[in-house]
């Protein structure tokens, strides 16, 4: 049985044995408890939970089956991934969610992909078979999953503002309450949760620089809690425009926190700002886009661009974020069209070019 130990801060901490990752590497759960029984009642609770979840696994239902997922990878998942987690459990899969994982077959997954389709969009229902493949691969690895039929994934209707739009909009939201969350999106390529998360410690107005190198995300109880960013090239220092570092320094320092704001705030009140002055609509994510669209329209290097909003897949930029805009599409089709005009013959030169051809025959 597990001994619980105190930490420095006074809490008494427990770990137990949770088996080993893909790497073969041990796993430990831990239990953080005020005093040291309740940290050992907690994990000596969770042993006799799940100690014979290695040996009879496949006797798991699917609801179990995530429940333990949960708790078997909860110190190595984000609080996002946990929340989608605990989310399919509650809320999708219920053909199949008392049915135990040696009872699964390939006609009873494709009847509850259907039943998923048919109410939710065709990315969800990729992300909710994800789940469930992640989980019988955990608890049943000697079965195969055979080949499901999803449904076909629609092109992503991606916006982003063009020059005209962004023009109107930074001149219309000084003093607005989600002005500078604004600037950060789009001029530097902030998500959301990382604009919440900043700190003051994270600005450094000497070297104009912004340290990104954490996200405010919501857990499955919808509390929000901090966590590292969502990748390694996520975690980033940008320079910092001079023109929003002045706008920083004219806020107050409440907290250590930059922001103390709610991210419904900014999903909410940002579309009422466009609609105001007359754009979009938008939502608060296509911020970002514009911000790899500008790239795109400016000639600048995928990977710089990459480094600058944070991402580590170009093709995950490229597909979803960088949008050709009409304005581009127009400026394009009249170079095209004005190169290949230029060669077209002029006023009576076919005539010519007819009768050499004669001439020579």
């Amino acid at each position: 049985m597990a001994k619980a130990k105190q930490l420095p801060s006074g809490a008494w901490r427990a770990q137990v044995y949770a088996g080993k990752d893909a790497n073969g590497r041990r796993q430990y759960k831990s239990f953080t408890e005020s005093t040291e029984r309740k940290a050992n009642l907690a994990a000596l609770e969770w042993q006799e939970k799940y100690r014979d979840v290695a040996s009879d696994s496949a006797n798991l239902t699917v609801e179990e089956a995530i429940d333990a997922y949960i708790a078997l990878k909860s110190n190595l998942l984000s609080p996002s991934t946990i929340r989608f987690l605990d989310n399919v459990k509650r809320n999708h899969l219920k053909g199949i969610k008392s049915t135990r994982l040696n009872k699964l077959t390939q006609n009873l997954l494709q009847e509850a992909i259907n039943a998923e389709a048919e109410k939710s969009s065709p990315k969800t229902v990729k992300n909710v078979y994800g789940v469930i493949t992640a989980v019988v691969s955990q608890y049943r690895p000697d079965w195969a999953i055979p080949k499901i039929t999803l449904p076909q994934q629609k092109k992503p209707s991606a916006k982003a503002l063009n020059r005209q739009e962004i023009a109107k909009l930074l001149n219309s939201i000084d003093g607005d309450v989600i002005e500078i969350p604004i600037l950060l999106a789009l001029w530097l390529g902030l998500r959301r949760s990382e604009i919440l998360a900043l700190k003051w410690d994270d600005v450094d107005f000497e070297k104009s620089t912004i340290r990104i190198d954490e996200a405010l995300v919501p857990n499955k109880d919808h509390k929000m809690v901090t966590k590292s960013t969502k990748t390694t090239d996520s975690t980033r220092t940008l320079n910092l425009p001079p023109y929003i570092a002045g706008k920083l320094k004219e806020l107050p320092h409440k907290s250590d926190r930059i922001f103390n704001i709610s991210e419904g705030l900014l999903s909410k009140h940002f579309p009422r700002v466009c609609k105001r002055i007359g754009i979009g609509p938008f939502k608060f994510h296509d911020l970002r886009r514009s911000m790899a669209t500008v790239g795109l329209t400016l000639n600048i290097a995928d990977k710089l661009v990459m480094a600058r909003g944070g991402w580590n897949n170009m093709q995950t930029m490229k597909k979803i974020y960088q949008v050709v805009l009409d304005s581009d599409m127009n400026e394009a089709d009249l170079l095209i069209n004005n190169y290949f005009e230029s060669l077209l013959p002029r006023v009576g030169e076919g005539k010519t070019v007819q009768h050499e051809m004669q001439h020579d025959n």
